[in-house]
């Protein structure tokens, strides 16, 4: 008993030595118990179903809505220039005089044949009036007074009459051709002046006074319709369908960031490029102050609705990596990657086409880092 006390004795002094401070070191055959380790915190969002309005970013140049090479019709000289570069133009103004003497002249000439021809035709109409009257009158003589005129004579004054109408068939046939010459001589002159076939703008002048000009010579302006333009825009095939003349369409330019444009869809080809596997679709654009230019560039917000719906996801829950495009979803605390296609998007929201469900959480943003298996907590 005396020596249980002491072993009980040492102890108690050990411990208060101890709490004192005076520093011990206990030992025990058990190991220690170490915490495990927090699961990493995930944020997630809902997958969730709709039939999603979104706007495609596509590319698109602004164009003239009529672009023409004025040229003349006719060779010459530039007798004097009325318009430049920038100038404004109606339809039908004279941009510019040609001079071509030879034309001229040419004209003249078929003026002095068309007027010989006209005399010629009178004459013969003339000579076929009298043999007309000539002939008659042998008729009537010879019904009055049989045998007073020889029929031989009526024959003649028939065969006269019938060679005047030839004659006179053959003059007039001349006053046609000598007219239809002088008509196109005069077309050809009306020519030298040159007009604008439509209104617009004069973007380029590449001749001066003096110049020599023709059908096959230098070119003397370059006339463009700035009101309205054409907003031309590659379609991909996926998004091409479904569209009817007359939509409305947003746009907007670099040259004036933040200013949204209209265009309404005026022509649809129906036919896709084989190279790019895009449709080409033209947009009507009103541009009455002219801030649009044409070879501007413009980002067009294409509106696209699905017919069916589909899975939305944040944009950023996407995880693009080398081997594949997924997103990572949270099923019984562990993480899932599930590989998807990415369809439309607009701004946070991206269709994905793949083995997800309604409902189902996805980490947002995506990590690249984590792995199929790997357990998580959801952050609240």
């Amino acid at each position: 008993m005396k020596t249980h006390n002491s072993i009980a004795s040492v102890l108690w002094l050990a411990l208060v030595s101890c709490l004192a401070g005076t520093g011990c070191h206990i030992s025990s055959g058990a190991q220690a118990v170490h915490s495990a380790p927090a699961l990493p915190l995930v944020t997630v969002a809902k997958v969730i179903q709709a039939r999603p309005v979104l706007n495609l970013n596509l590319p698109a140049e602004l164009s003239p809505y009529q672009d023409a090479i004025i040229a003349a019709r006719v060779p010459g000289f530039v007798r004097h220039l009325n318009v430049d570069r920038g100038s404004a133009v109606r339809v039908g103004q004279v941009l510019a005089t040609i001079e071509a003497p030879d034309l001229v002249a040419r004209r003249a000439a078929a003026e002095q044949r068309l007027g010989a021809a006209r005399a010629q035709s009178v004459q013969a109409r003339a000579n076929l009036t009298r043999d007309q009257a000539i002939w008659r009158r042998l008729q009537g003589a010879a019904r009055e007074m049989p045998g007073a005129v020889a029929g031989n004579d009526i024959t003649v004054a028939r065969q006269t009459v019938a060679a005047d109408l030839a004659e006179l068939q053959s003059r007039q046939a001349a006053e046609r051709a000598a007219g239809r010459e002088l008509k196109s001589l005069e077309s050809l002159v009306a020519y030298l002046q040159v007009k604008a076939p439509f209104s617009g703008m004069v973007v380029k002048r590449m001749v001066s006074a003096g110049s020599l000009v023709g059908p096959s010579g230098l070119a003397l302006f370059d006339l463009q319709q700035l009101d309205p333009l054409r907003l031309v825009l590659d379609v991909p095939e996926a998004h091409a369908a479904g569209f009817q003349i007359g939509r409305r369409v947003r746009f907007q330019v670099s040259t004036f960031p933040g200013q949204d444009f209209y265009g309404v869809v005026a022509r649809i080809s129906h036919s896709l490029r084989p190279a790019t596997r895009t449709m080409p679709i033209e947009l009507d654009v009103s541009n009455p102050k002219r801030l649009l230019s044409p070879g501007m560039y413009a980002h067009v917000f294409w509106p696209m609705r699905r017919t069916e719906p589909s899975l939305l996801v944040p944009s950023s829950a996407i995880v693009n990596s080398t081997e594949a495009t997924y997103v990572e979803a949270v099923r019984h605390g562990r993480i899932q990657r599930v590989p998807v296609e990415a369809g439309m998007n607009d701004n946070n929201l991206s269709e994905v086409f793949g083995a997800l469900r309604a409902g189902e959480s996805v980490v947002v943003p995506g990590n690249e880092e984590m792995r199929t298996g790997q357990s998580v907590q959801i952050r609240p």
